[in-house]
């Protein structure tokens, strides 16, 4: 099988992984944020969720926005 058929395949089942939206959160203790419509790729067998390196910087820079401001609950879409 080559490389790049092989990137579309669930490590974890053997699905294929499409792209799609889904919802991010994290629980700092004294405060919840969520991140709605977050581009991830989702494994359409077994829902396995993976968010790229881009995204994934851009929501660790919105989760420590929110720390700062130091809300309890902090919902915000990408």
């Amino acid at each position: 099988m080559k490389t790049s058929e092989n990137k579309n395949l669930c490590p974890m089942c053997g699905g294929r992984k499409v792209e799609g939206k889904t919802v991010y959160s994290v629980d700092l203790g004294n405060s919840l944020v969520v991140v709605r419509n977050v581009v991830a790729q989702i494994c359409e067998q077994c829902g396995e969720e993976w968010i790229s390196d881009k995204n994934a910087r851009e929501l660790e820079r919105i989760v420590e926005e929110a720390r700062k401001k130091k809300r309890q609950v902090e919902i915000m879409a990408m």
